[in-house]
């Protein structure tokens, strides 16, 4: 019995391809046929070692990978910010103390200066809570700050006023000093700009990148 089209139809199945034959008379041709029994048996054996093969071996990255992350300057920049955000929060916190009388007085420009003072304040809490806001407040507060300084030093060197009444000025002027470093250290961990950077290759060696702006 020409064996070949039982051989083809062996190789189909194991493709999960149509077989061409009936596969009740295929198994019962197996079981009277030694040669195609051995074609099956050595079919089977091939199928199986291409499509499972050992794995490649790949070096292990783990101490490279934990050397980088602790290296990224970003983390080094987690500290001060943290600490810049808690001094903001003072910061905020004294502003809105001082501004509160002026706000609930019965003084239409004291009342008007509150509300800014207290304005400012809530500012600074919200940079505070999400550091990125900061760049937006820099220009606005930024020109604030410059201003109420040229004005405070004008009025303190004419004698207009004194420093025992000018001083809250200094808490703004200071959370604008504050608002700038974080929009500063913000702007570096997002936009770290080209730098060489140590990295490791699929070999496991050091490898030089360049990494993009």
């Amino acid at each position: 019995m020409d064996c070949e089209r039982w051989r083809t139809a062996l190789s189909a199945r194991l493709d999960s391809e149509p077989l061409g034959v009936d596969e009740a008379m295929l198994d019962a041709h197996l079981a009277t046929c030694s040669a195609c029994c051995d074609h099956a048996e050595a079919l089977a054996a091939l199928h199986r070692s291409l499509r499972l093969r050992p794995a490649d071996e790949v070096p292990d990255l783990t101490s490279a990978i934990l050397a980088a992350a602790a290296a990224d300057p970003r983390r080094r920049r987690v500290v001060p910010t943290l600490v810049l955000r808690w001094v903001l929060v003072v910061i905020a916190a004294v502003e809105i103390g001082l501004a509160s009388p002026d706000l609930l007085g019965r003084w239409h420009t004291g009342s008007e200066l509150g509300t800014w003072s207290i304005a400012v304040g809530v500012g600074f809490l919200s940079v505070a809570r999400k550091p990125a806001r900061a760049a937006a407040l820099v220009p606005m507060l930024g020109i604030a700050g410059l201003l109420t300084a040229l004005v405070t030093t004008r009025h303190l060197l004419d004698g207009a006023a004194q420093l025992s009444e000018e001083w809250p000025h200094g808490i703004v002027l200071a959370g604008v000093v504050v608002l700038v470093a974080i929009s500063r250290l913000e702007r570096t961990a997002d936009h770290p700009g080209p730098r060489s950077a140590d990295t490791v290759g699929a070999d496991g060696r050091p490898a030089r990148v360049r990494r993009a702006a």
